[in-house]
């Protein structure tokens, strides 16, 4: 795949790949960088079998050096800093064999990290034996947000099929991580096809706005608690965003009500719902309209059934393993099963689907499942609320309790505010759906993933 991909730098040579710290880089400078990092790589003897840290962001550098790596066929393990200083210590455990920070000077970013020397069959280095020999590999971290978090090993090879289609460039901002399975998707998708990845210093409303408007990009891929944050904002009528083409938003459950909004304020805009996970990469699907959160799986590589209301998903990316960190050290999981449980709960209409949320993200008042989007939908309809989140307490009695966290856009005093919510939902929702608690005292449940938090 990869060698497809260095064809494709070649025939977009004088095309922009990716505007980084304010300047534009063909690919044709792309490619020569990235001939420049095999060189250095190979010089350090970086190769097949090794595993790499690699810490910095979507910057002309770090993406040339992630590239190298993968037409090097070693396995990468990529990082932002902040991952890095709350992950390190797991890195560490997974013994890997260089760490390269391309925030540093060249002549010291390569730093041996392990024992290269390390066999596979030694303690604590088994879960190397799962590693491809004849591809890149790619490790991404599980978020940990539920407990300790996992290593999930990838064949970087079998993720790009869906990239060898030929078609028309895009410009597209990088809005997820450098170390986001959706992040990597981004620049693969954006590179197969000669378009143009623009880096953003930071993931706020003002600055992704303000590059969208100077750019011109076509494609937004974000989540949906940043486009609550935009249209709380009004950002869309202080930049021009005409250029959209498409907003696609994935990660966590999108609001029906916030997905109306966003058609209205960008009407000519296509918003396109995402898919995929850590294990599986993200995966090809067809939003059944513009307005609407349903959708079905088009990729040719994925099959689906539902179980019980969980979804399952067999692909071809499917991991190659995973790497648990436990008290006894490493413990590897391979991918032994073709069917892969996402613990994504779904309602089905047909051959569509729609997300109804984690299982971790039930609340379970007195034995009756409560979904927080189902009550976050039915609260966002108001006119006076700007944003709401939903969330479990723990209660004595029944378990838990729905707790509503409130932000209004008016002037309505709390106690009617209050009154008008309950009113809405009892007429909409079973007595058990509706908040027991509102507080309106906003705070920020967005994660640096620019994800709702939703631990009780």
């Amino acid at each position: 795949m990869f060698e497809v991909l260095r064809e494709r730098m070649e025939e977009n040579a004088e095309r922009i790949a990716i505007v980084s710290d304010g300047r534009e880089y063909s690919y044709r400078m792309l490619a020569d960088a990235v001939r420049a990092e095999e060189a250095r790589l190979a010089a350090a003897n970086i190769g097949p079998g090794h595993v790499v840290a690699l810490i910095g962001e979507f910057s002309f550098a770090a993406l040339a050096c992630m590239l190298a790596l993968f037409f090097r066929k070693a396995t990468v393990v990529p990082l932002t800093r902040e991952a890095h200083a709350k992950l390190g210590k797991y890195v560490e455990q997974l013994g890997v064999d260089f760490l390269i920070d391309t925030y540093a000077p060249p002549d010291t970013a390569i730093q041996p990290a392990g024992a290269p020397e390390a066999k596979p069959c030694q303690a604590g280095n088994e879960w190397r034996s799962i590693l491809p020999s004849d591809t890149g590999g790619l490790i991404v971290f599980t978020s940990g947000s539920t407990g300790v978090p996992k290593a999930i090993v990838h064949n970087i090879d079998s993720l790009c099929y869906r990239y060898l289609d030929k078609k028309e460039p895009l410009s597209s901002i990088c809005f997820l991580l450098f170390d986001h399975m959706g992040g990597i998707n981004t620049v693969l998708f954006l590179l197969f096809r000669g378009g143009t990845a623009v880096n953003v210093a930071e993931r706020q409303v003002d600055i992704v706005c303000q590059a969208v408007q100077k750019y011109r990009c076509q494609l937004l891929p974000t989540t949906p608690s940043f486009l609550s944050q935009l249209l709380m904002s009004r950002a869309y009528a202080s930049y021009d965003l005409s250029s959209l083409q498409v907003v696609s938003y994935g990660t966590e459950v999108m609001s029906e009500a916030v997905l109306k909004k966003m058609n209205e304020v960008l009407p000519g805009c296509v918003f396109k719902q995402t898919y995929g996970l850590s294990e599986t990469g993200v995966l090809q699907i067809k939003s059944r309209s513009n307005d609407t959160l349903w959708f079905k799986f088009i990729d040719a590589g994925v099959q689906s059934k539902v179980e019980d209301h969980i979804l399952w998903i067999k692909t071809q990316s499917n991991l190659l393993g995973k790497v648990l960190f436990t008290e006894q050290g490493l413990k590897l999981e391979e991918n032994s099963h073709e069917w892969f449980c996402t613990n994504d709960l779904v309602e089905t209409d047909g051959e569509y689907l729609m997300i109804l949320g984690r299982q971790t993200d039930i609340i379970n008042v007195g034995g009756l499942k409560v979904y927080p989007s189902e009550v976050e939908n039915c609260i966002h309809e108001l006119p006076f609320i700007d944003d709401v989140f939903v969330k479990a307490k723990k209660h004595p009695m029944l378990g838990q309790i729905v707790v509503a966290y409130i932000l209004q856009n008016g002037t309505l005093e709390k106690a009617e505010a209050e009154r008008l919510i309950k009113r809405h939902c009892l007429a909409r929702m079973e007595k058990f759906k509706v908040p027991s608690q509102f507080i309106f005292n906003w705070e920020n449940f967005v994660n640096d993933r620019f994800k709702k938090v939703r631990s009780a």
